[in-house]
């Protein structure tokens, strides 16, 4: 019983640290946080090949997945 809580507070001091050292790093230089968090681009149309036959037609169709 002894080892187990010693190991959890070795995880709890670690994670502690490791809290400690992201807010000290993001108030110097202030981009942690903006890395981690940032918002994904998401294309809203996807590309679409067309064969020479159906654009010569004229009957290509372009659909887009939003």
């Amino acid at each position: 019983m002894q080892m187990a809580i010693t190991f959890m507070a070795v995880v709890a001091g670690m994670v502690f640290s490791l809290a400690v050292a992201l807010l000290a790093e993001e108030f110097i230089f202030g981009q942690v946080f903006r890395l981690f968090f940032a918002r994904q681009t998401v294309p809203h149309t996807v590309p679409v090949k067309q064969n020479a036959s159906a654009a010569a037609r004229g009957n290509a169709t372009v659909r887009s997945s939003i």
